[in-house]
């Protein structure tokens, strides 16, 4: 009876040891799948958003960069209560704006108003104070994300990018290119280092560095965009190779959680097997 007992904590050991890290893993993977479905979903309600209400949004966004000058700009890591001061969109309950694709670190995220801590949880996020990215000379756009979470890698890889890189910002059925020109490590205060520069086109993607907390800096990924007339989104799906620790990176993810779930099924019929047999 004695081993019995034992032999059934041990069973219910293993199966919350297990559990714990699948939860993460299955999160991961669920994410990465959800993440490129909504890019489907997005792109399609982009191309049913009428002349008018485009024109209407563009006035706005006109307006909100034209205003920039003197804003503070606040870490988003640092500081979960800020304010900000977005006119527009307010009736939608997500927040969407645009949708950036690197391909070469394998990212397709919805890119969402206001670096909230409930924003970057979900994703990616605009940081309020800076040039929304719709493109212009002497603008500065700058996307906030973790450097991977609990249920998301997000910006893990983003140190992995490197010069020639392109990043893409689809929005309106349209697609902005750009080009990473160089990275940067800042601490959090130095907010000047995000003013815009005058003559570039600029992109900046923000996350904590190093990628192990505690993360006291931040990584700093800058680009500049091509010139070129902007694409349609559909035609801007250009194959580009992923960089080799991202696939590494993915494959580890994928077969771990493929595994962990083999290991949880079986332990899960031994220990049901068990607790049915006759004393």
């Amino acid at each position: 009876m004695k081993n019995r007992k034992l032999r059934l904590i041990g069973y219910l050991f293993m199966l919350i040891g297990i559990s714990l890290p699948l939860y993460t893993f299955t999160n991961l993977v669920y994410n990465d799948y959800k993440s490129k479905s909504m890019y489907e979903d997005f792109k399609k309600s982009q191309s049913n958003i009428s002349e008018e209400e485009l024109n209407k949004l563009e006035e706005e966004i006109k307006n909100y960069n034209k205003n920039l000058k003197n804003t503070t700009i606040v870490d988003p890591f640092s500081n979960n209560e800020y304010k900000t001061v977005y006119e527009f969109k307010k009736d939608d309950p997500h927040g969407v704006f645009a949708y950036i694709r690197i391909p070469a670190i394998n990212v397709y995220k919805p890119i969402r108003l206001d670096a909230s801590y409930e924003h970057l949880d979900k994703g990616v996020a605009h940081i309020d104070g800076t040039a929304l990215p719709t493109g212009g000379v002497g603008n500065r756009s700058v996307i906030a994300g973790h450097r991977g979470w609990y249920k998301d890698v997000m910006f893990l890889n983003l140190g992995d990018l490197k010069k020639g890189d392109k990043v893409y910002i689809e929005r309106a059925g349209k697609t902005l290119t750009y080009v990473v020109s160089d990275t940067e490590i800042i601490k959090p205060y130095e907010g000047e280092k995000l003013f815009p520069i005058a003559n570039r086109d600029m992109l900046t993607l923000l996350t904590c560095d190093p990628a192990t907390p505690p993360s006291p800096y931040r990584l700093l990924v800058n680009c500049d965009r091509l010139e070129e007339k902007t694409e349609k989104t559909n035609t801007s799906e250009t194959k580009e190779e992923v960089n080799k620790n991202v696939k590494q990176i993915s494959m580890f993810i994928y077969g771990g959680t493929g595994l962990l779930w083999i290991v949880f099924l079986f332990t899960g019929y031994k220990f049901i097997r068990f607790i049915s047999k006759k004393n």
